[in-house]
């Protein structure tokens, strides 16, 4: 049989201590709260001598035991140790916490009898000790009996302004601004209800203005009497997550009004209560769990809210159970499903979803749902899918932003992208008419204006770019990209003019943007024009061109410069005349080039959009040399990648290949160099030409993937698409023809793709159309049988593509009756299907 253990006895203090070291002992359990002990220790240090001091060190210790006890609710004990305290150390019994216990424990008569005394033996001489205890007897008086009353002076303050007190509560509990008003105005500043006045003011104005309730609540000390009944005020008045901190220090009668305050049911405190207990770091998952248990005390409107917020991410039962709290419409649901399925990194499977939830939405007549329907449609067209690295918007990005202007015409930034797009693929007609729509919205768009001005300028109307330039920059003076379109305008058609031997005219415009441009670059610029209206050979020719060259730094990016403007400005410019233009402006294109000149190139190419070239290309005199350093081991891999990015930018093919072709021997494990070799190649031949450069490209992707370099795995899938588009799964464009032979064709077209490349083409366009979720069904079914998985995915292409004839497509009905029950074990040498 066990027995409880002996509790440890107290070391009793020793008396051998010198008092300094008994001092110093005591008031180290003083600090750490050994109340106790250091009551002992005191007891002892204070028999061998009476120091103040060790008197106000013992006095503390008691008051901190008492509260201690009286903290647990033992305020009897409390009470009765701190009348110790008075005897022993000599303090007044009537200050600190005493007269609050006393009438917790519901001695009032005590307290007022003490009271009294005191005020009568005052004889009217101001007292703070006597305001102090009255301020705190104010709370407990406003629910006291008569008996308890008639112990209080006529003249006592507590008596004369507790009706105004008691008439305030009751016109604040009925909603009378009027009369609390009244009530409040009699309880002067000296009352000991004067923090009561202040607190109903507070609570007066939370409803119509929080601000003015927080200055008020902030008039209220912490340390009043009244703080419990202003504590909840404080809790709803805090901002963001510290008010259910707040609320959950309080105690249940304080949080109850708190609740009340907030016009929220009291059932909703465990909710409040468990949210308040959860971890600050708690998962989405766990959280939606959290709320479920509690979800039945929730309105129907706000439990379906919170299941569109958690759903998503409570992979294990969130959108699989729409009507686990809340009723969400089918739409709400759809829109769960997509955000889900994007969470998991499925964007094509999400798309499909997202695209169901903006054909629900668009048919609701409700005005909410139509503008969530274009909001949809424009988080789809912006995700990195469909945005290019200078984040231009590619075909179903852009298709989707004009839909939602369907929807929703209100987006100012929509039509700038679709402008942007427009005018980047050359269909200026296209962008004139959206440019005219956005306009007619947003007449004083900065953007939008902006664009106008490029897109003028893409037609060469320099004198519209011009005007629109001037209309902008009224708008926003200090708009440095508007006074560089400006300039540039003018410089443009100043190159018109020069190429039509204009030179007159050609002058004037180039006068006209001195004014505007400033930059090093932009001046070069202005230089040489200036050059090219002078006679050929003449000395203020060659000075200017050259002082041109002289601004842009001079060297291989100088140069770059100049025959970049010269195909601008020229006719056509040959390699011949290219070199005699770079003669002219003291230019040596046969001297040979250093790093320094790579990477000066490099950072001009970074900085200037690429143009339409017309004749050699602008470094065609420095083509070899540049290829002679491809294979030196000058650059470090990233600077290899930048130098790299800046060939492709500018669509110089076959240095690009030569550098990323050296630098995959260099730097094997390097995925982008790999895509780089390929895409040149690409480049200059319009397609993947060889079954090895598909292949090293698809090991780059699965590499850039595993890395976590997305932006490189989404430009790998869009050069896979560049290179076999495949079948169109667009059915907004019926196919025409007799549907039989139509559709045989197509069967016929996808066996042939299927046995020139093993069908990896025709998979990735199948996966991106019906999702990862479908093509992983099939093969199960398939049991690892190649052929059978490729006649399954067929006849499920050819559902699809039957649909503009009116059959619908149905993927969930589509079952392989005749598959087995298990996988087929794939036979002895076959791989799997997705072993690649």
């Amino acid at each position: 049989m066990s027995r409880n253990p002996a509790r440890p006895l107290r070391k009793p203090i020793s008396a051998a201590l010198a008092p300094e070291e008994q001092a110093a002992l005591a008031l180290l359990h003083l600090e750490k709260g050994r109340f106790r002990d250091a009551i002992d220790c005191y007891k002892t240090l204070l028999k061998t001598g009476q120091r103040p001091e060790w008197l106000a060190g013992l006095a503390s210790a008691y008051a901190g035991r008492a509260q201690a006890l009286a903290d647990k609710g033992m305020r009897r004990e409390a009470i009765e140790l701190w009348r110790s305290r008075a005897e022993v150390c000599h303090t007044a019994l009537w200050e600190g916490p005493y007269a609050g216990w006393l009438m917790a424990e519901g001695r009032m008569s005590e307290v007022l009898g003490d009271l009294s005394r005191r005020r009568a033996a005052s004889d009217g001489k101001a007292d703070d000790g006597l305001a102090a205890l009255e301020a705190q007897v104010a709370p407990g008086l406003l629910s006291a009996d008569d008996a308890a009353l008639k112990q209080l002076p006529a003249g006592s303050l507590l008596l004369q302004h507790r009706p105004l007190a008691l008439a305030a509560l009751a016109a604040y509990a009925r909603q009378d601004a009027a009369a609390l008003e009244e009530a409040l105005a009699g309880i002067s500043f000296r009352s000991p209800y004067r923090d009561l006045r202040s607190l109903l003011k507070a609570m007066a104005l939370w409803e119509t203005d929080r601000e003015a309730a927080r200055a008020a609540i902030e008039r209220v000390p912490r340390t009043s009497p009244f703080e419990p009944l202003a504590a909840p005020l404080r809790s709803v008045l805090a901002s963001g997550s510290e008010r259910l901190q707040h609320w959950v220090r309080l105690n249940g009668s304080q949080q109850l009004i708190a609740l009340d305050l907030l016009g929220c049911p009291r059932t909703w405190a465990p909710l409040l209560q468990a949210l308040a207990g959860a971890k600050a770091d708690l998962a989405p998952a766990e959280l939606f769990d959290l709320v479920q248990r509690n979800a039945r005390v929730l309105p129907e409107a706000l439990a379906t809210r919170v299941w569109q917020w958690l759903a998503p991410w409570a992979q294990r039962r969130g959108c699989a159970s729409p009507l686990i709290f809340g009723k969400p419409s089918q739409a709400h649901q759809e829109c769960a499903t997509a955000l889900a399925v994007e969470i998991k990194g499925e964007f094509g499977h999400a798309e499909e979803h997202w695209l169901d939830a903006v054909d629900l939405l668009a048919s609701s007549k409700d005005t909410d749902d139509r503008l969530r329907a274009a909001m949809v449609l424009r988080h789809m067209a912006t995700r990195k899918k469909h945005l290019s690295r200078e984040g231009m918007l590619d075909k179903a990005g852009a298709g989707y932003l004009t839909r939602s202007l369907e929807f929703d015409a209100s987006d100012c930034d929509v039509h700038v992208r679709l402008v942007a797009y427009w005018r980047h693929h050359g269909d200026l007609k296209k962008a004139r008419e959206r440019l005219d729509a956005g306009l007619s919205l947003f007449p004083d768009s900065a953007a939008l204006l902006g664009e106008a001005v490029e897109t003028a300028l893409a037609t060469s109307a320099f004198k519209k770019a011009a005007t629109t330039a001037r209309r902008l920059l009224a708008l926003d003076p200090l708009n440095r990209k508007v006074r560089t379109l400006l300039g540039n305008a003018h410089l443009s058609h100043a190159g018109k003019h020069i190429a039509a031997g204009k030179l007159e005219p050609a002058k004037k415009e180039i006068e006209e943007a001195r004014s505007w441009l400033g930059a090093a670059a932009e001046q070069g610029r202005l230089q040489l024009l200036l050059a090219w209206t002078e006679a050929q050979g003449s000395p203020e020719r060659l000075r200017l061109a050259q002082l041109a060259v002289t601004t842009w730094g001079g060297g291989l990016a100088a140069g770059w410069r100049l025959l970049r403007e010269a195909q601008g400005s020229f006719a056509r410019v040959d390699l011949a005349s290219a070199n005699w233009l770079l003669s002219e402006a003291g230019i040596d294109s046969a001297k040979a080039l250093a790093p320094a000149d790579v990477l000066g190139l490099v950072q001009v190419l970074e900085q200037e959009a690429p143009v339409a070239r017309k004749g050699a290309a602008p470094l065609a005199p420095w083509r070899k040399a540049l290829a002679a350093l491809a294979s030196a081991p000058l650059f470090d891999a990233e600077t290899t990648v930048r130098i790299c990015e800046a060939w492709s930018s500018h669509k110089e093919h076959d240095l690009l290949e030569k550098f990323a072709t050296a630098a995959r021997k260099r730097w094997p494990d390097w995925p982008v160099f790999v895509y780089h070799a390929v895409a040149a190649r690409f480049g200059k031949t319009g397609g993947i030409a060889t079954e090895r450069d598909f292949d090293d490209l698809e090991r780059a992707g699965k590499l850039a993937q595993k890395n976590k370099d997305f932006k490189l795995h989404s430009r790998i899938e869009a050069l896979f698409e560049a290179d076999d588009p495949g079948p169109d799964f667009d059915d907004s464009h019926p196919m025409e023809g007799p549907p039989l032979q139509v559709l045989q064709a197509l069967r016929e077209m996808l066996e042939q793709t299927i046995m020139m490349d093993g069908g990896k083409s025709f998979l990735k366009k199948a996966r991106d159309s019906f999702g990862d979720a479908l093509i992983r069904q099939l093969e199960k079914e398939c049991g690892g049988d190649k052929k059978a998985f490729f006649g399954r995915l067929i006849e499920l292409t050819m559902a699809e593509m039957a649909r503009p004839f009116g059959q619908p497509f149905q993927p969930a009905t589509i079952i392989n009756k005749a598959a087995p029950a298990k996988p087929i074990a794939p036979a002895q040498g076959q791989e799997g299907l997705f072993d690649e």
